[in-house]
């Protein structure tokens, strides 16, 4: 069946590509429209999960035919990292009712100086420490972040392993050697995820704003003229917020309406002369 006007296809329904969406659907010239999402619910960033990692694992096997040079370079400059978040669940609080955030911060000691020690006895020294979440009914949850290659190494162990290792933080931090331990844990483990590998971009050593710009722009390389196929958009392409969730949505909104402005001058163009 042919479906009259513009056709879209999405790919990834993170908040970049729900944002494009919803903004297209507005428009008065509703395209056919369809969104494609690889893993089981919708969100994105959300949700914190980014897929500018995958692309760069497989930009080289992804695009056919490859993508300009220069994309391709800037795609390679740009750097990802990964952040994850550690929640643990006690059936009891420890902390003063007023408290919000418990800092950890480790005397004589450095991860950036223990580069004999290995990732197995340090990662858990990256933590930068413990945000106290809002009490819900029985349920008493910290919030625990950490960056990095520790971050990464994190996700390679067992739920167990991470409750210990993390109880025996606690109990040192404390100076309770019999505080309860965790009764559950959850984590992020973007790195290890095959559509994010990760979960923020930043301007590496060797980059600049104007690889981000180059990220954002569409193709053919002019993004003039009614063959424009390929568009862009999500945080990695936000030369002024990259790394961050309203970035993916602003370029999300961004690159809808380019199509809108692209579609308004054709209808213009195609409206007779008197």
């Amino acid at each position: 069946m042919a479906f009259p006007g513009p056709r879209v296809l999405v790919v990834g329904s993170g908040i970049a590509g729900l944002g494009a969406a919803q903004k297209l659907c507005s428009h008065r010239a509703a395209p056919h429209l369809r969104v494609l999402e690889a893993t089981a619910s919708a969100g994105g960033r959300i949700r914190s999960e980014r897929c500018f990692g995958f692309l760069k694992e497989h930009q080289d096997t992804f695009f056919e035919p490859p993508l300009p040079a220069k994309k391709a370079e800037a795609i390679k400059k740009l750097g990802f990292g990964t952040n994850n978040k550690i929640f643990l669940e006690f059936e009891e609080p420890f902390w003063e009712p007023d408290c919000q955030f418990i800092q950890v911060v480790w005397e004589d000691t450095s991860p950036l100086q223990d580069t004999a020690l290995s990732l197995q006895d340090t990662w858990f020294k990256k933590l930068i420490g413990f945000l106290v979440q809002p009490s819900f009914e029985s349920s008493h949850v910290l919030c625990g972040f950490i960056a990095g290659l520790e971050s990464e190494f994190m996700e390679t162990l067992s739920d167990e392993e991470v409750l210990l290792s993390l109880t025996q933080v606690l109990r040192r931090v404390t100076g309770n050697p019999q505080l309860p331990a965790a009764k559950s844990v959850r984590r992020s483990q973007w790195h290890s995820a095959p559509y994010t590998r990760g979960s923020y971009s930043y301007v590496a050593v060797g980059s600049t704003g104007d690889d981000l710009d180059l990220m954002a722009q569409p193709l053919p390389e002019d993004g003039t003229g009614t063959q424009l196929q390929v568009l862009f958009a999500g945080e990695a392409t936000h030369r002024t917020f990259y790394s961050t969730t309203h970035g993916a949505l602003l370029s999300g909104w961004r690159e809808a309406d380019r199509l809108v402005s692209l579609w308004d001058s054709q209808v213009e163009q195609s409206r007779p002369r008197l």
